[in-house]
């Protein structure tokens, strides 16, 4: 049984506090969203996503290291005199993609055996599984953030007409 796909949004957040504001912002606010899916997953989760990411190690640090590069990367790219829309093309899809990786990297590192039950699949079958996740959901959601996060921060910079913090 392949991972179904169920695309989510809530890194573009992240990413953009990671720009826009401070490189320490998206730390925090990635810190927010591992520590709300931590309580998630003690509250109302499955048995398997309880299992999982009851982890701080899987809900609470892949969410603060993904900001972290995001933000030295945009810190970066804007030294080098690139434009907003090629900035939050490129930290988006980037983000995005770090994002996934760094979860289900975590889950397979910390979680994996947890995990192969929750999905009755054998051990030595988890990694294979995992990338199909990167496939059927880290691919469409990195397309979708490369796509809204340029939009989404060409939008609140002419509103706001914020500079960057760090």
């Amino acid at each position: 049984m392949l991972p179904t796909i169920s695309l989510t949004i809530i890194h573009i957040t992240v990413i953009i506090a990671s720009i826009l504001v401070s490189t320490r912002a998206g730390i925090l606010i990635g810190f927010v969203w591992g520590v709300n899916s931590l309580l998630r997953a003690i509250f109302t989760a499955s048995p398997v996503e309880r299992l999982i990411f009851q982890s701080p190690f899987v809900s609470i640090l892949p969410r603060m290291i993904m900001p972290f590069i995001i933000g030295l990367l945009a810190a970066y790219l804007y030294k080098k005199n690139m434009q907003t829309p090629t900035i939050g093309l490129i930290t988006g899809l980037l983000g995005s993609l770090l994002n996934t990786i760094l979860v289900l990297g975590a889950i397979g590192l910390f979680k994996g055996a947890d995990f192969a039950a929750g999905n009755n699949i054998n051990m030595d079958q988890l990694w294979p599984f995992l990338g199909a996740a990167v496939m059927a959901n880290g691919i469409p959601e990195a397309i979708l953030s490369a796509i809204l996060t340029p939009i989404l921060l060409i939008a609140l910079e002419r509103f706001g007409n914020r500079k960057r913090l760090s």
